[in-house]
């Protein structure tokens, strides 16, 4: 089983298909009329939805944060974005989490980039686009106030397995890393700082949690014409795509 889409409902898919080809090198694994868009067919894609008439707004308080995108050299891609006219934050190792910087695509969606070493500690990007080849669509971030309910429906219900624990309590949250890989971990302890580059190397998408220590995420808006997120989805044994909406994690809220 593994995370296969990040689902979001737009007012336009070409501009964002425009965007997320040539500014972050994905490719459309779907149709004009149904973009899948990502760096592998077999990994996770973003499935734009269209037909919504309101406008995105992002929240810090919301139920949905961000993609992240994992990097060998994160400077290489900002440089290439910055040389392309594009928005994007200064790189900076953040506390012991890792090396990155941020940005948001035409329509107000926020993605991380996430060097796969610590700063100081880039890969050769070999060639290609200079951020797709040498991407992972890695990591689609949910905001949670109840970790224990998100905990019991990540374990229990969908048989994920908790791959790292990151507190950032200086910051007011803790975050949590989820998927069903059965590969070991370099230190058995899911805290382990040593565990985080290693992490940040999987060619697999996972699911992460930003809990807020002192609460205050709010529930997802309704309506068939509100932009947002609207779902993410992973592929069972038997190949479905099985989608987990944002009215079913009010409990998490």
């Amino acid at each position: 089983m593994k995370i296969t889409r990040n689902r979001l409902h737009v007012k336009n898919t070409i501009e964002l298909v425009d965007f997320y080809s040539k500014n972050l090198g994905m490719q459309n694994f779907g149709s004009q009329a149904s973009p899948l868009l990502g760096y592998d067919a077999q990994q996770c894609l973003v499935e734009l939805v269209g037909g919504a008439q309101r406008e995105y707004i992002a929240q810090p308080d919301a139920l949905y944060w961000k993609i992240g995108i994992t990097l060998r050299d994160l400077d290489k891609a900002v440089g290439f974005l910055r040389s392309e006219g594009y928005p994007v934050s200064e790189p900076r190792q953040f506390a012991d989490i890792g090396y990155m910087s941020h940005l948001r695509d035409p329509h107000g969606f926020a993605i991380e980039l996430l060097q796969q070493g610590f700063e100081g500690r880039a890969a050769p990007a070999g060639r290609g686009h200079p951020v797709g080849g040498q991407a992972t669509l890695a990591h689609i971030t949910l905001r949670v106030n109840d970790i224990a309910a998100a905990r019991e429906h990540c374990e229990t219900n969908l048989g994920m397995r908790l791959m790292s624990v990151q507190p950032v309590k200086e910051y007011g949250f803790c975050l949590y890393f989820y998927g069903w890989s059965e590969e070991s971990l370099p230190v058995s302890d899911v805290e382990a700082v040593e565990n985080r580059e290693w992490l940040w190397a999987r060619p697999y998408a996972l699911l992460e949690l930003q809990h807020l220590l002192g609460g205050g995420v709010g529930a997802p808006g309704t309506g068939k014409d509100r932009a947002g997120f609207t779902g993410f989805a992973w592929q069972d044994a038997g190949g479905a795509h099985n989608y987990l909406q944002p009215d079913q994690l009010k409990d998490w809220l």
